[in-house]
């Protein structure tokens, strides 16, 4: 039941992973340990490391609603980085 539950979960998380056409880029800045633990679990299971983010992150946010997550990311000292911050300042 385990194997079936886990089968359904995949294919319900979205058939346009990975798709480039409906793909946006971004750039992050990750700590050398989350880096090398997203490299791991890609070159382990022979994925991308886009394809890892955009699953754990669907996953997340199908789990946790986005005001639990906004205060638990402010009570971690979570903030606007450099480029975010430049652009507050304009707004």
């Amino acid at each position: 039941m385990t194997q079936q539950r886990r089968s359904t979960q995949v294919e319900t998380l979205s058939p346009r992973i990975g798709d480039p056409q409906h793909a946006q880029r971004f750039t992050v800045n990750l700590s050398a340990e989350v880096a090398d633990a997203l490299r791991g679990i890609a070159e382990r299971h022979h994925v991308s490391e886009s394809s890892v983010v955009e699953v754990a992150l669907r996953h997340l946010f199908r789990r946790v609603t986005p005001a639990a997550f906004g205060g638990f990311l402010r009570d971690r000292g979570a903030c606007l980085r450099r480029n975010g911050a430049r652009l507050a300042k304009r707004g």
